[in-house]
């Protein structure tokens, strides 16, 4: 949570949060995540871009409103822009991956207006998620690049939230190492520390072992920046791929047990 409101000029962060579907739907964690970071930039006075999909530009407007800010009010004061994710992921996949012109024409502008009085900037973004989601993954690893090639002109902090289920083996599958290449840093969640207490657990019953003291010895470099519980399932996809099923899903069920 330090990094979400911190979120120094430069930082270009992610994190994965367990898809709502089919689980637990008392908790928004995407949505609360996002919020500490632009609440937390509002109190500071920073100039605050959001980008996201209608549906969670409203469930983040409504916990704005329900504090003491006016989402509208700061719009017209230069302080807060929106963008529509949908209608810029849209044309820039259209004809294959992005190119890096019209990424930077739909970005340039907001981003200028908002650092025209001085403020630091911070940036929430969807756009990545959104093709993730539906496994363009290649265009959102491009799109990433980008953020990062666009920072070395605007100074600004960039807060991606991911949607996905990391407690399935499928997650995994996917160039997930490659993304995390892209970020300077990808921040954890309570699920994440207790599910790695639960894949420990899981291995211990089946290896003998836990996954903590096997994975901790062959570390990959690539994989040092993610979440205990995501690491060491990046570390059982490459080195135990006919067991991450039977892990997971007895992990899985650990979490759960300990959840109810």
């Amino acid at each position: 949570m330090t990094l979400l409101v911190e979120a120094p000029a430069g930082r270009h962060f992610a994190q994965f949060h367990r898809d709502a579907e089919g689980q637990d739907r008392r908790r928004d964690t995407l949505t609360e995540s996002a919020l500490a970071f632009v609440e937390a930039g509002l109190q500071r006075g920073d100039g605050v871009l959001i980008i996201a999909r209608p549906d969670q530009r409203d469930r983040l407007f409504e916990r704005l409103a329900a504090g003491k800010f006016r989402p509208q009010s700061l719009r017209d004061h230069r302080q807060l822009s929106v963008l529509d994710a949908g209608e810029i992921t849209g044309p820039l996949v259209a004809g294959g991956l992005p190119e890096w012109t019209p990424f930077r024409n739909a970005l340039a502008p907001a981003l200028s207006r908002l650092q025209s009085s001085g403020r630091d900037t911070r940036v929430y973004s969807d756009l990545t998620n959104a093709l993730w989601q539906v496994g363009n993954t290649a265009a959102a690893i491009q799109i990433e690049d980008f953020w990062n090639v666009l920072a070395g002109t605007y100074r600004f902090s960039l807060y991606c939230g991911y949607t996905m289920d990391t407690q399935s083996e499928y997650s995994y599958a996917g160039p997930l190492e490659e993304l995390g290449r892209t970020h300077t840093d990808i921040l954890g969640t309570p699920d994440d520390e207790q599910f790695a207490v639960s894949l420990d657990r899981a291995s211990k019953e089946i290896f003998g072992i836990s996954l903590t003291q096997m994975a901790g010895v062959s570390r990959p470099e690539g994989a040092r920046r993610f979440p205990s519980g995501q690491r060491t399932m990046l570390w059982v996809k490459r080195n135990l791929p006919m067991s991450s099923g039977q892990l997971a899903e007895r992990a899985r069920q650990y979490f759960r047990d300990n959840r109810a």
